[in-house]
């Protein structure tokens, strides 16, 4: 099987790097612009999208809303960012399947590459049914 690709999409290229970094075992290409991430999801197909919700122009519900448009049968995971505490302001959204997993910030490394193992085994879950 090929690398699994992830988007990762925040407007701190700092946490994207970081992302990038600790997840070099996979395919990530990271992007700043929530607009241009819309782009690449109309382009490419992504295996995970992580998304952090509090962007500029687009945040992070409406970035996988666009992703729900461009998979057409393409299945991935889904795991959006949010600030601590604040999972349960988007409850509704979880439940509909618009993603998968919560990733609170700040997280750590470990986190991190922990919600991304489950993310990787419900992919591969899916794509066995």
């Amino acid at each position: 099987m090929n690398k699994l690709k992830i988007l990762a999409v925040d407007d701190e290229i700092n946490l994207l790097y970081c992302i990038a970094n600790v997840l070099r075992e996979y395919d990530v290409v990271y992007e700043t612009l929530p607009m241009t991430a819309v782009q690449l999801l109309e382009e490419q197909h992504f295996d995970i999208i992580i998304t952090d919700y509090h962007m500029p122009k687009v945040n992070g519900i409406e970035l996988l809303e666009e992703a729900e448009k461009y998979s057409k049968n393409k299945r991935y995971t889904a795991i959006l960012c949010t600030a601590h505490g604040t999972t349960y302001l988007f409850k509704d959204q979880k439940e509909e399947g618009l993603f998968q997993f919560f990733l609170e910030k700040p997280f750590t490394t470990e986190t991190l590459t922990k919600v991304v193992a489950r993310a990787v085994t419900q992919l591969k879950e899916n794509m066995c049914h």
